[in-house]
């Protein structure tokens, strides 16, 4: 759901102490340990082709049982991760409903649980409705970002002086310490979550060699 991409930047800058320059920096870093962490797996996915490769790869590295517990952690992450993105799409969407003030509990639950309930029947019905529905969503998730992007942009070309005064001032904030620094990166590294999905379905996909 993108769910790591709206809630991310607000705890990156929050633990960055509002420093926009150190901001930078961590997002900048998560983009290179994410990119690193992709092209890692993608080259373990086409050496070791197997279904949920993720776990093939702890048990042949670091042995059966830490592979047989991080199993375990993931079935619980993953179910918590889903519910947590479910709610916060429910919340984005009644938001407008309530301005200036809080969304009740109850209906944004019952919302979350008509998106989880929606998108499992969705999945149910086959691959075909399923991929036209992540083409959809990735589209209007990229539209977005892309109007966020040239917003910015634009204000910077425009030339206003207090929106190229942040940029001078970036570092002249007070820098945040080494267990906020941790938090914010780690508040980063959410939004890149995602890299390590494909390899689940990696015995399933046919390579075609040239």
């Amino acid at each position: 759901m993108g769910a790591g991409r709206s809630v991310a930047p607000k705890g990156v800058l929050t633990y960055s102490s509002l420093n926009a320059g150190v901001s930078l920096i961590i997002w900048a870093a998560c983009a290179i340990v994410s990119m690193m962490a992709a092209l890692n797996h993608a080259e373990l996915g086409t050496t070791f082709p197997r279904s949920g490769a993720q776990y093939y790869f702890l048990k042949r590295s670091l042995g059966p049982f830490i592979a047989f517990f991080s199993l375990w952690i993931s079935l619980f992450s993953t179910l918590a991760g889903t519910t947590a993105r479910g709610f916060l799409l429910a919340g984005y969407i009644m938001q407008p409903f309530y301005p200036g003030c809080f969304v009740p509990e109850m209906p944004k639950k019952c919302l979350a649980l008509a998106i989880l309930w929606c998108l499992g029947i969705l999945n149910d019905r086959g691959v075909k409705e399923m991929t036209w529905f992540q083409t959809v969503s990735t589209v209007v998730k990229m539209t977005v970002l892309c109007f966020i992007s040239l917003t910015g942009i634009v204000l910077l070309v425009r030339g206003r002086k207090e929106n190229l005064a942040r940029f001078e001032k970036a570092f002249d904030s007070e820098v945040s310490d080494a267990s906020q620094i941790a938090e914010a990166f780690l508040q980063g590294l959410y939004a890149y979550y995602g890299w390590g999905v494909l390899v689940r379905i990696a015995g399933k996909v046919i390579i075609f060699k040239l």
